[in-house]
C-alpha cells in the first residue's frame, strides 16, 4: 500500500461524517520540542496507556501516526532496536452545552378574511418584529490527540497536542484530521499554540 493511501482512506471516512455540516476542520495545536533534524531514525510507536497496547483501535491510530512520521523522514520499525519511542493517546471529554444565536428567524401566523384564508410569515401585529434571535443549544465535545517522542533512555524530545471541538464522540473519524493538524509544519514553533485550518475538500493532499 502506498504511503499516503491509508491517510486518504481514513480522510474519506471523515468527509462522509463531517462534510455535510462543515467544509473546514479547525484545531488548536501546541508543541514543545528539542528534536534534531530527522535522519531516518527507527521508531517504535506505542500508546501511553499500556492497557491499550493490544487494542485494534489504537493500532489503527498508530498506523496513521506512522504514515505521517515516515513522511517527515523517520522509519517506523515496530519494536526492533528503536532509536526513538513515540507515545500517543487519544481522549474525548464528557462534553458541554454550547448556546448560539441564529438571527433572522421569522414566525408564521394564520389569518382569515371574508374572501381568503391562508398563512402569513411575518409579524403578528404591526408592533411585533418579524425577526428575533433563535437560541440553539448543542452538546460539544473536545477531542485531543497527544504525542510525545523520547529516547530509549527516557529523555523527552517532543511533546505536542492537537484538539478540536466536535458534535459527536466519533473519535475514529476525527483522529486522522487531528494527526494532520499536529503534523502541519512539523514540528512547529516550540511553545506556541497554532490555529490550524484544514480544507476538508482538499484534505487528501
Amino acid at each position: 500500500m502506498a504511503k499516503n493511501s491509508l491517510k486518504q482512506i481514513m480522510l474519506a471516512a471523515v468527509l462522509v461524517t463531517l462534510s455535510a455540516c462543515a467544509s473546514t476542520f479547525r484545531s488548536d495545536v501546541a508543541t514543545f520540542h528539542t528534536l534534531p533534524v530527522p535522519q531516518g531514525e527507527r521508531l517504535m510507536i506505542v500508546p501511553m496507556d499500556t492497557s491499550k497496547k493490544d487494542s485494534i483501535e489504537f493500532k489503527q491510530y498508530a498506523a496513521v501516526l506512522a504514515n505521517h512520521l515516515r513522511n517527515e523522514g523517520y522509519q517506523a520499525t515496530g519494536e526492533k532496536d528503536p532509536e526513538l519511542i513515540v507515545g500517543f493517546d487519544v481522549t474525548v471529554n464528557d462534553g458541554r452545552e454550547k448556546v448560539r444565536a441564529v438571527p433572522g428567524y421569522s414566525r408564521p401566523y394564520y389569518w382569515r378574511s371574508y374572501w381568503y384564508w391562508g398563512r402569513y410569515w411575518g409579524p403578528i401585529t404591526p408592533f411585533d418584529s418579524p425577526y428575533h434571535d433563535e437560541l440553539i443549544t448543542r452538546t460539544v465535545y473536545t477531542a485531543t490527540l497527544i504525542m510525545e517522542v523520547r529516547t530509549p533512555e527516557g529523555e523527552l524530545l517532543f511533546e505536542g497536542r492537537a484538539e478540536t471541538e466536535t458534535h459527536t464522540k466519533a473519535v475514529p473519524e476525527v483522529v486522522p484530521l487531528l494527526a494532520e493538524a499536529l503534523f502541519e509544519d512539523f514540528p512547529g514553533e516550540s511553545g506556541v499554540t497554532r490555529h490550524v485550518r484544514i480544507d476538508l475538500e482538499n484534505s487528501g493532499r
